[in-house]
């Protein structure tokens, strides 16, 4: 109920109340001590508003502080993402090239008429071959996060298109059936076939990451006990709700209160950058969309996304249909 709902209601209460004490005290209660009976009413009427007005004024601060810090660190992530890009390309590539050069020169691509070379000189080889691939591993690595980075730093700019809500989710699902098939059973209930403007693969990475983290909430060992389930609904005014819920380990209320933030996360060092579910909510809303999550300790969460709808399949769509949502 908004602040000038509530206003106007208690007005209606102050009019009513002052009625029905006036029908019934008229002849015996002067006016002064009709206001002395009204004065406690209105007293409380006050009070309520004045803590609706504070509350509300409090809420809209510390979104607004959220949002400005948002920003801060959605700036500071292009900033790093730009900066650590360009030289890890060069190492990159560096990488592969010391790696070929060093194939060529041992054994996994010598000819057969080559001179054998002398087994310390092939064990030495052999160890800086693995040590390359290390640090191409590890490069690999950083050159993710630095994707991740500037997607989470740029979650609106791929072009949408219209896409299959159904045919997204199963892709996810394809993507991650290794860790979800080792610790529950997966649930698909597709309860409307409709279409939504996305990024195709935004809107997939999205999914993929919520599957895993339900995947990574179940311990292992325990496939017929568990579940993950997918469900897709029409919601009001327009949107539809697609919810990933698991039967994993719950979050504590400390934890869903740090869920979105950027770098926030429960792995082990080394195990995640905490940028996923950040990178998930600021791609959904750049869609126009919200991702919420729900979660009982011992019983499982469950993440809930709503998208603008672009229509049931078989509808015709204009050339600029969504324009809005692009705009």
């Amino acid at each position: 109920m908004s602040l000038k709902t509530r206003w106007l209601a208690s007005m209606w209460g102050v009019i009513l109340g002052g009625i029905v004490i006036t029908t019934i005290a008229s002849s015996s209660l002067s006016i002064i001590g009709l206001g002395l009976l009204l004065l406690p009413l209105l007293g409380f009427i006050v009070w309520r508003l004045v803590n609706d007005m504070v509350r509300e004024l409090t809420e809209t601060q510390r979104r607004l502080a959220y949002s400005e810090k948002m920003a801060a660190v959605s700036q500071l992530a292009a900033g790093v993402g730009h900066e650590i890009n360009n030289p890890i390309t060069y190492v990159s590539a560096n990488l592969g090239f010391a790696t070929e050069i060093l194939a060529e020169l041992s054994g996994t691509s010598r000819t057969a008429d080559s001179p054998p070379l002398p087994p310390e000189v092939a064990e030495q080889l052999r160890e800086v071959s693995e040590a390359l691939r290390e640090a191409q591993d590890g490069a690999q690595r950083v050159a993710r996060i630095v994707r991740d980075l500037r997607t989470f730093a740029q979650p609106g700019n791929a072009a949408g298109q219209l896409v299959e809500i159904r045919s997204i989710i199963e892709s996810a699902l394809k993507l991650a059936s290794n860790p979800l098939l080792l610790r529950a059973r997966v649930f698909c209930d597709f309860q409307v076939e409709i279409r939504v403007r996305a990024p195709e693969a935004r809107l997939v990475q999205v999914f993929m990451n919520l599957l895993v983290n339900a995947a990574q909430a179940i311990p292992p060992g325990h496939v017929e006990e568990n579940e993950v389930r997918v469900t897709t609904s029409l919601g009001t005014e327009g949107f539809i709700v697609v919810e990933v819920s698991d039967t994993g380990q719950g979050m504590p209320p400390e934890v869903l209160k740090r869920l979105f933030e950027p770098f926030f996360t429960t792995k082990p060092v080394g195990q995640g950058t905490g940028l996923g579910l950040s990178i998930c909510r600021n791609v959904i809303e750049g869609m126009g969309g919200t991702l919420t999550v729900r979660s009982t300790v011992g019983k499982g969460s469950a993440f809930r996304i709503t998208l603008p709808e672009a229509g049931p399949l078989g509808a015709q769509f204009p050339q600029d249909a969504g324009a809005a949502l692009r705009g």
